[in-house]
């Protein structure tokens, strides 16, 4: 099947529109990805009487919950 020039060029079009909408969409996701929202605890959140208690439950041998890559 014989394909004419502007078939040709319309196709090349629509596939360079895609290449771009893709590589666009790809690169908003990864820089989206290296933003952080920072908890609310840690933005001060917590009343200081709340807040001694967090820091200091190992003292009294209460059970204190680890979070991981946190601070």
């Amino acid at each position: 099947m014989r394909f004419n020039f502007k078939t040709l060029l319309l196709q090349a079009a629509i596939i360079a529109v895609a290449l771009c909408v893709g590589a666009t969409a790809m690169y908003a996701w990864q820089a989206r990805g290296h933003k952080v929202d920072e908890p609310t605890v840690a933005k001060g959140g917590m009343s200081n009487f709340i807040r001694e208690l967090h820091n200091n439950a190992h003292l009294d041998n209460l059970p204190v919950q680890v979070i991981e890559n946190y601070n």
